[in-house]
């Protein structure tokens, strides 16, 4: 078997390469709304934010600037830096094409029906097109009057040719008509669009507080620094033409999409006062941009985005998240985020997507309680639940044996799972070209089993022996299970690693879900920044957390935040000139969280110690529930009980009588004083001596039975 056929067999397998990714500028020429059809029909039929690009045995690799495009009956999909791409005719499962004579910039990728025509961006103005793009062979066809920076060329239904660019904080979006058959030379002079507006539009403002990982070794971020606009893109819907940009950097938590909207593809553009397209801040998918909007086979809108990732402390990388998109019947687009990096279902399968994506599988696993074999100091087990890809759980080894167990507090309906991987204390050996590592035969290796008691547990997930490095591993069920108890087992770690989760992600309880509106939710608009806003509303009680929808008209709020442990929020997208609408929605998934009472696992605060004469026998922290603390090896001699830079609580001298013998009767017992809290008495503090044959014990109760 060859290398080109082994990609497509493993990918083939592997279903997860829902990897829709590359920034490209594509026209799409789906303008109308056509009948609904299934394109899948059996399981897996769902996906879940953040996917993993990856092919075959090949490592998982940066998924930069994704773009999806319609081509003869498939579909298409590029991403930046990489002289290959994909295809599927089902948006489920995917086949990749090397194309050694592609540029490997950030693509520009059209189809004209005929042919696929893509060329790269910044430096490169060669263009070159594909009459039979599954074949992987391209020809040059023609050579561009200037390098664009970020480009998506466009073709209108009428066959006309347009260039789209800009990627800057002060140079603007431009577009200029090209001569396809003059070698894609541009006709008439380019037009300036639009520059970045930040003080009008809220998302778009870079705020040193929404840096997830800094590109600067030589500065800081700037309280008001102009917005990076970058990413053009064009798609056409009933007539109008939206130009899709992404602001503000991929480093921050707030990057998204913004739209422009015109009559005429040269424009004048208008700014949609609906903006911002993609923005989602909280979760484990966040800064969803620079991405695409395209039409599946339905005529549904899509949005395709690059969203920041993180491994082993690197730099920053992108990983890539799908959104349903629509356009409304006053033609505002807008996508929906709420529940984004939820399984939702793939394109084909719901009508009105944007409204009805969500599978209703509920994040289970979120701040419940997690018990692990082993862990390396900082990074505790409770990072794995924390629902932020910053953090993460490790083991004390890459060993196979190392484990973690969620506990859901409940028996639950179990219908999908998402373990995110880490890349902690990775040992590899750099490639050459694009500095891609050798690839392996197997990768990141595991189980996962469940139990109703902790104790007899069933394999539901056997990747014992994984072959695809998958960073963000997702399993819909084929059937639901119900357990309380969730157990990821350590396999086999690749390149020597230490077994590392980010977040172990369970999802299902669709039955026992319950959404309430929240009533008084009260809202303060800043007058010196109309931007910003501060919400507050009353807590629910059981609320996992809840969604903010806000829109500038009572039935269309199209954006939202999700909100977590908190009953407040401050919001920093707004478009100035606008009047918004709020709504709260708390959602509670049948489960409570964990929450740790530091009173029973690390005690009171309050500390007894016994000494013999100058010598401290021992120290005990009094901790909630532990009504007895016991000194052992306790011979004749002058003893203190003291209360911890407190009082002595008892003193005097024991005897051999009282610590040499047999039996189990107390030698010496004694009550030292009350204990109570505020003005009530609930008990008293007691030692008592019991004999030992060698040694003796002193106790120290505290006693609550008595009345």
């Amino acid at each position: 078997m060859n290398k080109q056929t082994l990609k497509t067999v493993i990918w083939l397998v592997s279903a997860i390469l829902f990897t829709i990714t590359s920034f490209s500028c594509v026209s799409d020429k789906a303008d109308k709304q056509e009948s609904s059809s299934i394109q899948i029909s059996d399981k897996p039929m769902t996906f879940c934010n953040p996917i993993t690009l990856n092919w075959g045995a090949d490592r998982a690799r940066r998924a930069g600037e994704p773009v999806v495009v319609i081509h003869q009956d498939d579909y298409y999909l590029f991403i930046t830096g990489l002289q290959g791409y994909w295809y599927s005719a089902n948006f489920k499962n995917w086949t990749y094409v090397d194309a050694p004579d592609l540029p490997g910039g950030c693509p520009s990728v059209v189809s004209d029906g005929e042919r696929l025509i893509v060329s790269g961006d910044k430096t490169r103005r060669d263009v070159f097109a594909s009459e039979d793009p599954k074949s992987g062979v391209w020809k040059k066809v023609g050579y561009y009057d200037r390098e664009y920076g970020d480009a998506d060329m466009f073709i209108d239904d009428d066959g006309r040719y347009y260039m789209y660019w800009g990627w800057s904080q002060i140079l603007p979006f431009q577009v200029v008509e090209l001569d396809p058959d003059n070698g894609f030379k541009e006709k008439g002079k380019p037009v300036t669009l639009f520059f970045g507006d930040y003080k009008a539009h809220g998302f778009e403002r870079r705020r040193p507080e929404d840096v997830i990982f800094s590109i600067f070794s030589y500065r800081n971020y700037l309280p008001e620094e102009n917005p990076w606009i970058e990413g053009p893109w064009m798609v056409k819907h009933n007539g109008k033409y939206y130009l899709q940009y992404a602001a503000i950097g991929l480093e921050l938590s707030t990057y998204s999409h913004g739209v422009y909207v015109a009559d005429n593809p040269m424009g004048p553009f208008e700014y949609s006062p609906h903006n911002p397209l993609t923005f989602k801040t909280t979760g484990f998918v966040v800064g969803p941009g620079h991405g695409s909007t395209f039409h599946d086979k339905n005529g549904q809108l899509w949005t395709i985005a690059m969203v920041p990732s993180m491994y082993g402390g690197g730099r920053g990388s992108a990983d890539i998240a799908l959104f349903p998109t629509a356009v409304d019947a006053e033609g505002f687009m807008h996508s929906n985020t709420e529940f984004g990096d939820f399984p939702q279902y793939y394109p084909g399968l719901k009508e009105n997507a944007v409204d009805n994506n969500f599978t209703g599988w509920m994040l289970l696993s979120r701040k419940k309680y997690v018990e692990a074999s082993s862990t390396l100091k900082g990074f505790g087990p409770e990072n794995a639940v924390d629902e932020n890809f910053l953090t993460h759980w490790c083991a004390a080894s890459g060993d196979p044996g190392e484990y973690m167990t969620v506990d859901l507090g409940k028996e639950c309906d179990i219908y999908a799972l998402q373990i995110n991987f880490d890349r902690h204390d990775v040992k590899i050996e750099m490639g050459r070209g694009f500095r891609m590592p050798p690839s392996l035969s197997r990768y990141q290796s595991f189980t996962v089993e469940v139990s109703a008691d902790n104790e007899n547990w069933s394999t539901i997930i056997d990747k014992s022996n994984n072959t695809v490095d998958d960073r963000h591993d997702y399993t819909e069920l084929a059937n639901p299970v119900k357990a309380r108890f969730v157990k990821l087992t350590n396999v086999f770690t690749h390149d020597d690693g230490k077994f590392a989760v980010k977040d172990f992600r369970i999802f299902g309880n669709p039955d026992a879900a319950k959404f309430t509106k929240v009533n008084d939710v009260m809202v303060v608009r800043d007058p010196e920044n109309p931007c910003e806003a501060t919400l507050l509303w009353q807590p629910v009680a059981g609320a996992d957390g809840y969604v903010v929808r806000y829109g500038i008209e009572p039935g269309k709020l199209y954006n939202d935040y999700m909100v977590y442990d908190a009953y407040t929020l401050n919001i920093h997208s707004l478009n100035r000139d606008e009047k918004y609408y709020f709504e709260v929605e708390a959602f509670d998934s049948g489960t409570d969280n964990f929450h740790e009472k530091t009173r029973q696992t690390m005690g009171i605060g309050a500390e007894i110690e016994l000494f013999r004469g100058r010598e401290m026998l021992g120290r005990k922290m009094i901790v909630e529930g532990i009504n007895e603390y016991i000194f052992e090896n306790i011979v004749p001699g002058e003893y203190q009980l003291r209360h911890t830079f407190g009082p002595n609580m008892w003193a005097g001298e024991l005897i051999k009588d009282q610590v040499i013998g047999a039996g189990d009767q107390a030698t010496l017992s004694e009550t030292l004083s009350d204990l109570g809290v505020g003005t009530e008495v609930l008990g008293q503090l007691e030692i008592k001596v019991l004999p030992g044959k060698d040694s003796g014990k002193f106790v120290v109760s505290l006693n609550y039975n008595k009345p």
